[in-house]
């Protein structure tokens, strides 16, 4: 048991660094407190039941709360994410219902995709298009399964899943929901964003943000290219903004010798 927690401790110190490393310590101290109250008892059984339920009704395996120490993730960025967990049924139909779209209009985007209950649900709505993106390989499996085993009479719009890193996904043209369940990190989080703000300012669009369970708003509100339009506990919601886009903004130029 030691052994083990050492190891851990080691591999957490190499990646994220002796400042990192504390961060994540107090986080997962945090979160193990909250779930011994009566209130987090409570949602581990909400969540338990949710899970159970819509994995028998559909067969598929969407459920769980999983660490990312589990899985062989090819990128350095694992030790910035946070565990995989699915989100509610009944609360994602709640955050879809706050979006001020036209959906057959918008892309919805999942980033962190996990093994793919939030893209499912999505695709139940008439989206132009729907995309999962996932960097453990693991999941990503997990959720290829889950699209072919889920009702292809329940999707009303094409879906497609993506395996790789939020830092280097290059964000489709057109309108624009990007939806994050509380995926990364501070450090991955201000990189997707920064990422996010670049595609807008090279192709000024409409995109909302969407985020649930928001632990790194901070990250979006710092944001210039973005308004925020609702904010609580549970999510916020974001609207990219035509007045920070220059009149006659172009695309940086690349580094000298690139």
């Amino acid at each position: 048991m030691l052994g083990r927690f050492l190891t851990k401790l080691r591999n957490s110190y190499r990646r994220r660094g002796a400042v990192g490393t504390v961060r994540n310590t107090l986080r997962r101290a945090v979160q193990a407190l909250k779930e011994m109250t009566p209130a987090g008892r409570r949602f581990s059984r909400r969540r338990e039941e949710s899970d159970r339920d819509f994995d028998t009704r559909f067969g598929v395996d969407t459920g769980g709360l999983i660490q990312l120490n589990q899985f062989q993730i090819p990128s350095e960025a694992w030790a910035f994410g946070n565990p995989y967990g699915a989100i509610h049924p009944d609360d994602f139909a709640r955050l879809l219902g706050v979006l001020p779209v036209r959906h057959n209009e918008f892309t919805f985007v999942d980033y962190g995709s996990g093994k793919g209950r939030a893209v499912l649900l999505a695709s139940e709505r008439p989206f132009k298009k729907v995309v999962g993106v996932e960097f453990a390989p693991e999941l990503d499996r997990i959720a290829h399964h889950n699209l072919g085993k889920f009702p292809a009479e329940r999707r009303r719009c094409e879906v497609e899943l993506v395996c790789g890193d939020a830092l280097e996904y290059e964000l489709p043209d057109g309108p624009l929901v990007c939806y994050f369940y509380n995926p990364f990190g501070r450090e991955i989080m201000e990189g997707v964003v920064a990422r996010i703000e670049e595609s807008y300012r090279r192709n000024p669009r409409e995109i909302y943000v969407l985020y649930a369970n928001p632990l790194e708003s901070a990250a979006w509100d710092k944001a210039t290219s973005f308004r925020k339009l609702a904010h609580n506990g549970d999510y916020a919601l974001y609207r990219a903004d035509p007045a920070a886009v220059p009149q006659h903004y172009s695309e940086p130029l690349a580094a000298h010798g690139a």
